[in-house]
């Protein structure tokens, strides 16, 4: 009996003030769609520094002609443990299955390539970004006096404009999140606030039968977990329509290709098609999210004008 009447209460609370309930949803919703969203930016930009850390950072492209015993040789000359954690010679047979790989749903592309067109290479992969530097230097010297050496391909670059990317969005989701937070927080106390004190004269009465605190304090709280539960469902939801109808209605068009190449490389492949695993998982991470959020705005709302 006492649940129910708990329940009833929080419900009564949200029904009373309708315009500001609304309010407070739609700015948790707001505020956990946009945190939700630069959460996850970061997490892919993290992991596209993951991916081209991974990758071959300098590659050396050969002449068609030159043997293969001359490239090994400039391979082990190369190598140097303290600067390179792995240098890698690509035949031009193996260069052709990593291009029939890559382009592997246009086979329009892959009829007209065969291993004579493309040129043998070496992919070097340094232990750190900093040794970069000592690598491109010792392939430049030997660039100068060794004719078979077509181009060099430097991706130190891409990597270090990724890190600064991925700095960024963490220092500005940070500052964003957090003040979207206070201020969701701010407006649930509000709301709770405004409530409690509506409700003063029966909090009194409640205290004068003998009324528990937990009893009093309880319809209060459930509000708003009930605000940030919604907020956080309906974020979720603003988030994942727009990119699943994005990803149905660009099926089998060039954006569609380079999205799921990209998510592929970056380990994120299940966002290119409806994953129900994935799905539940988000919710449930909003949700749960959105239910803290509204405890504790509550909570302290709560503490704030009720003792």
């Amino acid at each position: 009996m006492t649940s129910e009447k708990i329940f009833s209460t929080a419900k009564k609370n949200i029904k009373r003030n309708k315009w500001l309930s609304l309010s407070t949803i739609f700015v948790s919703t707001i505020v956990i769609a946009i945190s939700s969203f630069f959460i996850s930016m970061a997490i892919i930009a993290q992991r596209g520094v993951t991916y081209y850390e991974q990758k071959a950072q300098v590659i050396i492209f050969f002449k068609r002609d030159a043997k293969e015993a001359d490239i090994l040789t400039l391979r082990d000359k190369l190598f140097d443990p303290e600067l390179i954690e792995d240098i890698k010679y690509v035949s031009q047979e193996d260069a052709l299955l990593i291009y029939q790989d890559d382009f592997a749903d246009n086979p329009d592309l892959i009829s007209t390539v065969t291993a004579d067109s493309l040129p043998p290479s070496l992919e070097i992969r340094a232990k750190s970004i900093d040794s970069l530097i000592q690598i491109i230097e010792n392939i430049n010297i030997e660039k100068e006096t060794n004719a078979y050496i077509d181009e060099v391909m430097y991706f130190k670059d891409v990597v270090d404009n990724l890190k600064t990317l991925s700095r960024i969005i963490a220092v500005g989701s940070i500052v964003l999140i957090s003040t979207l937070l206070l201020i969701t927080i701010f407006l649930i106390r509000i709301t709770i606030g405004f409530n409690i004190n509506a409700h003063q004269d029966e909090i009194q009465i409640m205290h004068l039968v003998g009324s528990t605190d937990k009893f009093i304090k309880l319809p209060f709280i459930l509000e708003g977990f009930f605000y940030g539960l919604v907020g956080g469902f309906l974020g979720a939801t603003l988030l994942l329509v727009p990119w699943y109808i994005t990803v149905y209605y660009t099926q089998n068009t060039d954006f569609s290709f380079w999205i799921n190449q990209l998510l592929t490389d970056f380990n994120l492949g299940f966002l290119g098609s409806l994953n129900i695993t994935f799905i539940l998982i988000y919710y449930i991470v909003h949700l749960l999210f959105g239910g803290l959020l509204g405890v504790v705005s509550s909570f302290s709302a709560v503490k704030r004008y009720l003792e």
